[in-house]
């Protein structure tokens, strides 16, 4: 698996507008262009925010510049004609977004917000699929992107803005970031480039868990909040909220800000009175095999099978243990020793966990060339490896290694002081040893399409069924020898569905327990929410056609939505042009019906220096 597939990673966003249910990864990107349409592209700095790149001081904005919910039409005309453009000479803009309604509908009132400022928006849009293929070739002016928490930390969400990890068709590259294309050939500043890599520098450098260093990141992160103020590169949006809703016959825990996906339903699902079954409603998927699972959907059934060596406590950003019973780090944080739990069973026939799974299913999520996540344990935790002269990793080369039968170790490249948190992702959870022959060493028991639809993990609940596509179902078991809590039911039973009507009449019908409802679906009026623990709200929610009300939660997600732009083709007064004209209130009032709050960071409120009230008083200038 080479280094520069980790690009191509799943981010577990949610398809926002579409169904609340609908699993898939947010991007939005949108040119063809050349830049050439309405100037040359080549200085299209207007030199008003940040200097011109002299060896002068470089002065940032003290809060967000481009106004709070105010459609600046002439501020944005203004920065246009300085910068040359007029009635004879406009920039063509192509924007490229993931079938979304709703973005559709942002994308529509932009553009004729900028028709009048001499932008002419081209909107087009693309699966999944298509959309990573062309922003990573840079095929697009601007598009649109969403990033849910891998790990709630401030680094996870900065680099998707450090220049050099931005520009995708660099040789020798292996980027994870935004699509910007922030090279030094890129229509910015190269004083505020400058300054931008050493911020992000800054935070990445400080990884230890001490006051100073923690400090040393904070001052980092508001300086390079600024810079991308100053430097138009990403416009964030909104930052989403997740709702879930659920009958009074259902015991309900609702998961924290790391989502869903995130939580186990044998923790979130206390108690079910009338039935030993929980019903829900599930989008598609493509495969239960932990090292390819691609969307939030089967995130959540991998979460219930399968088990990692920690967990998010459901869905919180309180990590656990959970194979591992102890573990051990060097002062440089690039060495770890884990120690298992014994007695750990796997389902069916397979056994006792050991360190050996362990080391397989991690060598499995590396070098098999059926893995969609090497994302995790390459860009993120960056693993210590040996590759060949093509950037493959060489078979048996990653550095972890079984130092007992329930003993193992993890070394890195760099100094990381969110480890735990990743180990906690369920692209690494455990598998038996040699149960699928795709990594060198082994042959196999079954082959990966067997394995990936009928899974063995070693969770709470055990693979029963799954009839794959719209129409179809899911169904697991409860694993009586289960190492930790028990389920409170025995069956969880999916439909899997696509049409946000028909999600919203099976939970209408009462036929699912707990969930969604999608956006169309939605009624900001039929909200009570009267209780407050921590972020998360709860209260209720109707009366709905059939005269019920059901119980409700509203919980902020750890995430961020923008617009970014390809640097090398956007010149800048095109890039605050449209700054200047998002109204993000409005689009999340009147767009997502209020389920999210406007971003003027990157960062989210939960991971930002001084969390909520260190946001506000930060883009307010307080």
């Amino acid at each position: 698996m080479s280094d520069k597939d980790n690009f191509k990673r799943r981010q577990f966003l949610r398809v926002t507008g579409a169904s609340a249910l609908t699993a898939g990864i947010a991007g939005c990107s949108g040119n063809s262009g050349d830049g050439s349409d309405g100037g040359d592209g080549s200085d299209g700095e207007d030199g008003s925010d940040g200097g011109d790149g002299s060896d002068g001081e470089l002065e940032l904005p003290s809060s967000y510049p481009y106004g709070a919910n105010e459609n600046r039409i002439q501020d944005a005309r203004a920065a246009m004609e300085e910068a040359g453009y007029g009635p004879d000479n406009r920039f063509s803009l192509d924007w490229l977004q993931y079938n979304s309604p709703a973005w559709e509908e942002i994308a529509n009132t932009l553009r004729a917000r900028l028709e009048s400022v001499y932008i002419d928006m081209n909107i087009s849009k693309a699966d999944f699929g298509a959309l990573l293929e062309r922003t990573e070739k840079g095929e697009m002016d601007a598009f649109t992107l969403g990033w849910i928490a891998d790990y709630p930390g401030i680094r996870n969400f900065t680099q998707l803005v450090d220049p050099d990890n931005t520009v995708y068709d660099a040789e020798g590259a292996s980027p994870n970031g935004a699509r910007l294309f922030w090279s030094e050939d890129s229509n910015t500043d190269p004083q505020v480039r400058s300054a931008m890599v050493e911020a992000f520098d800054e935070i990445s450098g400080n990884p230890e868990n001490t006051e100073e260093a923690a400090s040393a990141r904070g001052d980092a992160t508001l300086r390079l909040e600024k810079l991308l103020w100053e430097s138009a590169a990403m416009l964030p949006v909104y930052h989403s909220v997740e709702d879930r809703f659920w009958y009074d016959r259902v015991d309900y825990d609702p998961p924290g800000g790391m989502g869903v996906s995130r939580a186990k339903t044998s923790t979130s699902v206390q108690g079910l009175e009338g039935s030993s079954t929980l019903n829900g409603a599930s989008a598609t998927f493509n495969a239960l095999d932990p090292i390819a699972s691609g969307n939030t959907a089967s995130g959540a059934k991998i979460m219930d099978m399968f088990d990692a060596p920690f967990n998010y406590v459901n869905g919180t950003v309180e990590v656990e243990p959970l194979l591992v019973e102890d573990y051990s780090t060097n002062d440089d944080l690039t060495e770890y020793e884990f120690t298992l739990k014994e007695g750990v069973q796997f389902h069916g026939d397979y056994g006792e966990v050991t360190a050996d799974d362990v080391v397989y299913s991690i060598r499995r999520l590396v070098e098999s060339s059926n893995s969609t996540n090497t994302y995790f344990p390459i860009s993120v935790l960056n693993i210590d490896r040996e590759t060949d002269e093509d950037g493959n990793v060489v078979p048996e080369s990653v550095a972890v290694e079984a130092t007992g039968d329930y003993t193992f170790s993890i070394t890195l490249r760099e100094p990381f002081g969110y480890a735990l948190e990743v180990l906690s992702y369920s692209a690494f959870s455990a598998v038996p040893e040699g149960i699928v022959g795709d990594i060198e060493g082994y042959d196999g028991d079954m082959t990966f399409q067997e394995f990936s639809t009928n899974p063995v993990g070693c969770g709470p609940f055990v693979f029963d069924q799954w009839e794959s596509g719209v129409g179809g179902e899911f169904r697991a078991t409860a694993f009586e020898d289960y190492h930790g809590d028990a389920p409170a039911v025995e069956n969880i039973q999916d439909a899997i569905l696509s049409d946000p009507n028909a999600i919203y009449n099976r939970l209408l019908n009462e036929n699912t327990d707990a969930g969604g409802i999608p956006t169309s679906q939605f009624d900001p009026g039929l909200i009570d929410l009267t209780s407050q623990d921590g972020a998360q709200q709860t209260g209720t929610y109707g009366p709905l056609e059939n005269d019920k009300t059901i119980n409700m939660s509203r919980t902020p997600t750890i995430d961020t939505f923008y617009v970014g732009f390809n640097m090398e083709n956007v010149p800048k007064p095109v890039r605050k042009a449209m700054a200047y004209v998002m109204t993000r209130d409005d689009f999340v009032e009147s767009v997502f019906k209020g389920r999210g709050e406007s971003a003027y960071h990157l960062t989210p409120p939960q991971v930002f220096p001084g969390g909520g009230d260190g946001y506000a008083n930060h883009w307010q200038g307080e």
